[in-house]
């Protein structure tokens, strides 16, 4: 994923995530360099890391604070990643929803003939 900060220098990282009810969340220490640029602008972009079949969402983040949410993706990270995260402290640890604006997606090697763009 890349977010940008105030004065636009960009920052990219891996991360890991849950796609769900038509967006992306995914949690990070508020003070890394992702979650201070979220403070001052929400743009972002997610990238998959398969570049063969590629999609790319481009949006806008946000805190997640719904507690009956927050569980329920606790419940997918453990099943998909193995291990169980605590968000009961947002001081170290906050869940970003990121909301789709435009999805770009193709399939390789013919990603002229495959490519798709979603707007919402």
């Amino acid at each position: 994923m890349s977010t940008s900060s105030r004065d636009g220098k960009p920052h990219a990282t891996p991360v890991w995530g849950i796609w769900k009810n038509e967006a992306f969340f995914f949690e990070t220490d508020p003070e890394s360099v992702k979650g201070r640029n979220l403070r001052t602008n929400p743009k972002i972009v997610v990238h998959v890391r398969d570049g063969l079949d590629t999609v790319i969402v481009e949006g806008a983040a946000s805190k997640e604070t719904d507690l009956r949410a927050l569980k329920a993706l606790a419940s997918d990270y453990s099943r998909k990643y193995g291990y169980r995260p605590d968000w009961s402290d947002p001081l170290t640890q906050i869940v970003f929803r990121v909301a789709p604006r435009t999805v770009h997606a193709w399939k390789a090697p013919r990603m002229h003939r495959s490519l798709v763009k979603f707007i919402f």
